[in-house]
């Protein structure tokens, strides 16, 4: 894998895919780039390790960070406007041309924020944001999880499919985990708080899956109102983390074009 990163007290890191043969970033990848955010909690090597055989491997930079996988001994940023500002430093300093953002569940709402800041930067805005498995943030919220603990919180999303602290290793995987994912929801909370209602000028394409338990198509369809531009939905099967049963959502995004989205 290989990183990169904005000049900021927090390091902001991307992950991608290697070539096998030279070890060096791979470089036979279409044109589109598709920066990814992961769900509350997880990490850039969850993200990546399903996309491992697939030919739109090369398009991702997932972001990592801190506080999980590799960076796990590093402190946890708990704001997602402060996320979303390093992220769009990052993105702007790496001068991609053809690029999309694509986030997955709380990732979203940091791909939203990274989206808003690129603006404030007067960077190049991406092609499309893509949201997947999150409700639109002007609806009101499902959980408050500033109210609860981090196992609370655990067992809240349990239900989700993305959680499995059972086994002889369910305690050491809760103590790595908890932490990150205790910080992303509590920042999903602020966040949605004080989110301003202001529409984007990029289009948006929403993605949930038609078996998702906490974000029914209805809630993914209303991130139409975020946006001046067009805006599509997509539904796919699966539940919370249909983006990691298939690369078809990713390859909707990669090869999406304006004349797709509808106003």
């Amino acid at each position: 894998m290989n990183e990169g990163h904005a000049r900021s007290p927090h390091r902001i890191v991307f992950r991608g895919f290697r070539s096998a043969a030279s070890g060096e970033a791979d470089t036979a990848r279409p044109a589109r780039t598709v920066y990814c955010v992961p769900a509350a909690g997880t990490g850039a090597r969850n993200f990546l390790l399903p996309f491992a055989r697939s030919p739109l491997r090369g398009n991702l930079r997932v972001v990592q960070l801190p506080g999980r996988e590799d960076r796990l001994n590093e402190p946890c940023i708990d704001d997602i406007t402060q996320m979303g500002a390093l992220i769009a430093d990052a993105i702007a300093n790496e001068g991609v041309g053809d690029f999309a953002l694509y986030g997955h569940s709380f990732g979203a709402l940091v791909a939203l924020e990274t989206t808003r800041m690129l603006d404030r930067l007067g960077a190049p805005a991406p092609a499309l944001l893509a949201v997947a498995a999150c409700a639109a943030p002007q609806l009101p919220q499902a959980v408050r999880f500033d109210a609860l603990g981090p196992t609370e919180i655990a067992d809240t999303l349990r239900n989700l499919g993305g959680l499995n602290f059972s086994g002889p290793l369910g305690a050491e995987m809760a103590a790595a985990v908890l932490p990150a994912l205790t910080a992303d929801c509590r920042a999903c909370t602020r966040y949605l708080d004080a989110v301003g209602q202001d529409a984007i000028s990029c289009p948006i394409v929403a993605q949930g899956g038609t078996l998702d338990p906490a974000v029914p198509m209805e809630r993914v369809t209303a991130w139409r109102d975020c946006t001046t531009a067009g805006f599509a939905a997509q539904a796919y099967p699966g539940g919370h983390f249909f983006p990691l049963e298939s690369d078809l959502p990713i390859r909707e995004v990669v090869n999406w074009q304006p004349d797709q989205a509808r106003s």
